[in-house]
């Protein structure tokens, strides 16, 4: 059987390794059109900002891990140009490669409008190398996009650079409620007031290795501009392979094959449905590339695993504080007729003699089935495990009161005995039994 992978990132080396540990006797080749594979996209924001220097670090296996240990053929600096779905090869230039079964991991590249053209992005280990020399010799540093990336970035840069954040909303983490997402904006503001909050830049000049950046608000130079504008599913092979797309992602079945039987798509170029509302959309995420790919790895050979979707978890640091969502928010429950309800509570990250740090969460409940759809949070201290908590809730379709009386374990240092999230579960049911 041979089987060939176009993308080495997440998803690819996953589905490769899980591949070829269920079927050794196959011939499984990874083209990576870039020279690295199996890297941490996520540490990047880490290394620009000066935690550890070894861009190596990133990595999380060297190649000939999978080269040598896991036998896996892997062609880097390896562009792939074109799919003959209908002969089962593939083209690198004018060289073809034959399959029995194709797996897409193509990823997704950054949303660069032209206006931003000579600006710098983050996507790729080329790219955080490329931009780690650059801040070397940088002092003021222009960030262009409050998203998840650009929110992380304005916290870890600012430690050691002066910053500025260019926002076209009101707040950062447009994904945020506006209630929760005015708390993280007051926060954020008491550590670095140097955002521009409902501002685009018109115009974005070089000259001499320096940036002039031109909004609304003015003119200012920078060192560096980063942008961090979105990114666009790398979709294009697939297309013109005749495959079929949803949403701009690559459509998939319950069991991750394309529109094509035998090809499987997964990670950020592949369209994934929402638990909540079924909906087939993006969640660029390393964990969920990760899943996917092992499920395509066990799926190869016959239909054995579903993937069941996504939530969407998000958590970052900012400023200290892990701030984080999951599930659908307000807007997403009024798009799809919710009947919703919020909770938003304000409780303590430990018991009050040990001088616990401020936990906001929000929950958001299904009036009509009583479970919980969505949570939001901003905590100092094991925030991520709260907000895990509350991920693996909705996952499992549990009720609000489930959630109330559900045995979590205690310990002060860790938590108060009414955990904020118990507090928020309790206010739901008295706000769903007054009702």
């Amino acid at each position: 059987m041979e089987v060939i992978v176009i993308g080495g990132g997440a998803a690819g080396m996953s589905a490769a390794s899980k591949i070829k540990r269920e079927n050794p006797d196959y011939n499984v080749t990874v083209f990576e059109k870039s020279n690295f594979v199996s890297y941490a996209e996520c540490g990047m924001p880490y290394y620009l900002a000066g935690y550890f220097d070894d861009f190596t670090r990133l990595l999380h296996y060297p190649i000939t891990e999978f080269t040598e240990k896991r036998k896996i053929r892997v062609f880097i600096n390896t562009k792939i140009d074109r799919i003959d779905a209908v002969n089962k090869r593939v083209f690198s230039g004018t060289v073809a490669y034959s399959y029995d079964k194709l797996v897409i991991t193509t990823g997704a590249s950054p949303k660069i409008p032209d206006v931003l053209k000579d600006t710098y992005s983050l996507r790729s280990m080329n790219e955080a190398i490329n931009i780690k020399k650059k801040l070397e010799n940088s002092h003021d540093v222009t960030l262009i996009g409050a998203g998840v990336l650009g929110t992380e970035l304005f916290s870890l840069l600012s430690e050691r650079y002066n910053v500025r954040l260019i926002s076209k909303h009101e707040f950062i983490l447009p994904y945020l409620d506006e209630d929760i997402g005015n708390i993280l904006k007051e926060i954020v503001l008491a550590n670095n007031k140097n955002i521009e909050f409902n501002s685009v830049p018109v115009e974005v000049t070089k000259n001499n290795n320096k940036f002039t950046v031109k909004t609304e608000y003015g003119t200012h130079d920078a060192d560096i501009v980063i942008s961090s504008t979105g990114i666009i599913p790398d979709v294009s092979l697939a297309e013109e392979a005749g495959l079929k797309t949803v949403n701009g992602l690559i459509s998939t079945d319950d069991y991750l094959h394309t529109s094509d039987y035998d090809i499987f798509a997964g990670g950020d170029t592949a369209a994934v449905k929402n638990i909540i509302t079924g909906e087939r959309q993006h969640f660029p995420l390393a964990q969920i590339a990760n899943k996917m790919g092992r499920t395509i790895g066990i799926n190869i050979n016959r239909d054995t695993r579903k993937f069941p979707g996504a939530l969407g978890t998000t958590i970052i640091n900012v400023f200290g504080w892990q701030v984080g969502y999951t599930g659908i928010n307000e807007r997403t429950a009024a798009k799809y007729n919710i009947n919703a309800e919020k909770i938003l509570v304000h409780g303590k990250s430990r018991s009050a003699y040990l001088n616990g740090s401020d936990v906001y969460i929000k929950i958001i409940i299904n009036k009509n089935t009583e479970k919980i759809i969505g949570a939001q949070i901003i905590d100092k201290d094991n925030g991520a495990w709260r907000l895990n908590t509350l991920a693996a809730a909705i996952t499992s379709g549990i009720s609000v009161s489930d959630m109330f009386y559900a045995d979590l374990g205690y310990e002060p240092e860790y938590g108060p005995v009414w955990d904020p999230i118990i507090i928020a579960s309790s206010l739901g049911i008295d706000k769903l039994d007054a009702k």
